[in-house]
């Protein structure tokens, strides 16, 4: 009976000592988001107009070289590297885009002697949003976004060649309109715990 009278006078005085004074409030306060990592200086993509700032330019997920030049019999996915010029800590990633079902977001460790090292931080199947949010906890200077390419029904095209006919699907590069990246805002000084 001691032992419990202890423990409840412990755990009242430990809640007395958080939700009194000015210390409480510091300790539970909401963080907030950074800015936008995505328009800071020294960030690059492969396709600049996912991180311009504006919705309303398209970028388009590039798909490796052999693909272009015929040197590939299965569909690959394509892809769109935004680096940063030293690590970030990163929270949040938001994608805007109007058709991208699959997609699955990485990031870079960079241990294997300094060469990319891809992660998986996200996979998304059947995707039906154009705004998605993806919430995390990385530390990197690189992040991947792959996803497969996309074919409308109405590209499809019908050829008679000798022997038959042969059906083949047009495959388009995945677009996105913008990708913004964050962190949690840095407490300066001035809102230290203990002042």
């Amino acid at each position: 009976m001691t032992k419990i009278f202890i423990l409840c006078f412990i755990l009242s005085a430990i809640f007395s000592f958080f939700s009194c004074g000015s210390f409480g409030p510091k300790l539970f306060t909401e963080q907030e988001w950074s800015e936008n990592y995505s328009l800071s200086d020294g960030v690059k993509s492969t396709s600049p107009e996912m991180i311009d700032g504006n919705k309303d330019t398209i970028g388009k997920m590039l798909f490796p070289d052999d693909f272009y030049r015929g040197g590939m019999r299965a569909l690959p996915s394509a892809e769109v590297v935004i680096t940063f010029p030293e690590k970030k800590s990163i929270s949040r990633i938001v994608i805007y885009a109007d058709n991208l079902p699959d997609l699955r977001i990485l990031s870079n460790s960079g241990m294997i002697n300094a060469k990319d090292d891809w992660r998986l931080v996200k996979e998304i199947t059947n995707n039906k949003l154009k705004e998605i949010e993806i919430r995390t906890s990385i530390q990197t200077d690189k992040i991947a976004i792959r996803a497969k390419g996309i074919t409308p029904i109405e590209s499809t095209e019908t050829s008679r060649v000798l022997g038959g006919v042969v059906v083949s699907r047009k495959v388009f590069e995945p677009e996105i309109r913008e990708v913004e990246i964050y962190g949690y805002k840095q407490k300066s000084d001035k809102n230290n715990l203990w002042n």
